[in-house]
């Protein structure tokens, strides 16, 4: 399965060998977009409820589509009324078919609002996908504003073409292609197709937002579909996809095989108050929220809570076998053999800055590896061992990441369209650990140097996890990024609100990497203006 998918897969990835090919590419998108581009604005719909209902049973051919496809088909289209912030729009649902009829489809939602402001955005997914994204709401990290369609844009997502739970579609070469990356692609051009036929215009401009895998798919919509995304969000990516699952193995492997590594509700609530008393402060600001890791790191040691010999199991305090698999986790686990684009390493995970350790530590689930282990045929075991062979490695494990991961620096073709890339990334997240987004962004300043700031802008946020946290980051990304590629304007140091409820709105800074949030010491913690952006 892993050489039909590299085969299958290949052609679409960025870099020398297909560079030519994407620019003519390239070239023919944008004339395209040079003929269709109408006036900064909006337009509106005459007759919303006749247009809409035109549209039920509409036809895309294969033509339409710029990978091959079996043509779409629209199967819904409902007007829907408008419901506070959200305006009327028009609701299409339906489904793009692959080339082989056994092959599972990729199922679509549209929202084609009645006044558009000439702008679409793709939402991503998350975890296995296999749910359409209907992205009516405000994305997660995006609740001060607005849902994008409140806003004018029209919005779409799919279920990134396969409908069954869990990492079975791993069995199906289409689907996993699309799963990977061609499913942005698909859908992008027939989401295009719709809106020419609804609003008799094409957009003005396309984005991209996302977290977790969806922060992925803005990766691969900027890294393999440069000609058509013209800004991206990127929230905590999981760029190396599947080298993630490699830690993500063994991190349980330490906690749970054999038993005796994990901790329970009260051992995690143990370690995470000596944690805060270590390091809260060391931002001058005792708030629950560890804002300098990386003093953190270095300040507090685990070893201060090992039971005494002899201590009972409930007794407050660690074992030897929780201590180890808890340090285990807070330093890089280095591959055997490097992976795709200098990925030589995973990890650390904040285990002992803060992490909600229940994911790893509490539960004892491991299925969010399945997928890999499907794709791979590999046995989980044979990743713990350290003398892995290279033709294992290279036969099953490394063409898997070769067509996942979204972790190719080259963006030579999004930076030469004027594309731009926003990525944010909590400090406590224990599924996608800052340092592997940190390790992209790195990757990225050595292939561009100064000028990595002309479209590039990385935040890392302390207390926020996967998209929750003791800081529940909030903040308009999406504007954001809209105003830096319509105007030229740059974020600033913006402020971040706490969605949190029992926060009451308090704020922090939005700090560029690598700076982090250092309170004054004077004035209101909750207020965002009393913290500068510091350097270790």
């Amino acid at each position: 399965m892993a050489d039909d998918l590299i085969a299958r897969l290949r052609t679409q990835a960025p870099g020398k060998r297909s560079a030519a090919l994407t620019i003519l590419v390239m070239a023919a998108a944008c004339a395209e977009a040079a003929t269709a581009l109408p006036v900064p604005g909006a337009t509106a719909v005459a007759d919303p409820a006749s247009a809409c209902a035109a549209l039920k049973g509409a036809k895309a051919p294969p033509s339409t589509f710029a990978l091959p496809t079996g043509g779409a088909s629209v199967s819904e289209a409902v007007l829907i009324a408008a419901n506070g912030a959200v305006p009327e729009y028009c609701r299409l649902r339906g489904a793009i078919a692959a080339v082989a009829a056994n092959d599972p489809p990729i199922l679509f939602q549209v929202n084609l609002p009645s006044r558009w402001n000439l702008k679409t955005v793709q939402y991503g997914g998350g975890g296995y996908n296999g749910v359409v994204v209907e992205a009516t709401g405000p994305f997660k990290g995006g609740a001060l504003a607005l849902p994008a369609l409140a806003q004018g844009y029209v919005t779409y997502g799919s279920d990134s073409g396969h409908q069954t739970p869990g990492a079975s579609f791993y069995d199906n070469v289409q689907a996993t292609a699309n799963y990977s990356h061609e499913a942005i692609k698909r859908t992008l051009d027939l989401t295009r197709s719709l809106v020419k036929t609804y609003y008799k215009l094409g957009p003005r401009r396309n984005y991209h937002i996302g977290g977790s895998k969806g922060g992925q798919e803005g990766l691969q919509a900027a890294q393999r579909y440069a000609a058509d995304f013209d800004g991206v969000v990127s929230f905590y990516p999981a760029a190396q996809n599947q080298s993630l699952r490699l830690g993500w193995n063994r991190l349980w492997h330490f906690a749970f095989n054999p038993a005796g590594g994990s901790l329970d509700t009260a051992k995690q609530a143990l370690l995470k108050a000596a944690v805060m008393a270590a390091c809260d402060g060391l931002d001058g600001a005792v708030d629950g929220i560890v804002s300098n890791p990386e003093a953190c790191g270095r300040v507090f040691k685990v070893e201060r809570l090992r039971c005494p010999a002899s201590t009972p199991p409930e007794a407050a305090c660690l074992s030897d076998r929780q201590i180890r698999a808890l340090k285990i986790a807070a330093r890089p686990f280095d591959f055997p053999h490097p992976m795709p684009h200098g990925v030589d390493t995973i990890g650390p995970w904040p285990s002992l800055i803060g992490g909600d350790l229940q994911l790893w530590f509490g539960t004892g689930a491991d299925g969010t590896q399945q997928g890999f282990y499907r794709a791979t045929k590999v046995q989980p075991e044979a990743l713990d061992a350290a003398d892995i062979g290279l033709a294992d490695w290279q036969a099953k494990i490394l063409p898997i990441p070769s067509v996942f991961d979204a972790s190719n620096p080259d963006l030579d073709l999004f930076k030469a369209k004027g594309g731009k890339l926003i990525l944010l990334q909590g400090t406590t997240d224990m599924l996608v650990p800052a340092p592997m987004t940190t390790h992209y962004v790195e990757a990225l300043s050595d292939r561009y140097g100064k000028d990595l700031g002309s479209f590039v802008r990385y935040y890392v946020v302390p207390g926020y996890g996967h998209g929750s946290g003791a800081f529940n980051m909030s903040w308009d990304s999406l504007a954001a990024l809209d105003a830096w590629v319509e105007a030229g304007t740059a974020p600033a140091t913006a402020i971040a609100v706490d969605a949190n409820p029992e926060s009451k709105g308090r704020q922090r800074p939005l700090c560029e990497y690598p700076s982090w949030p250092r309170y004054r010491g004077s004035g209101g913690i909750d207020s965002g203006v009393n913290f500068d952006c510091a350097l270790n």
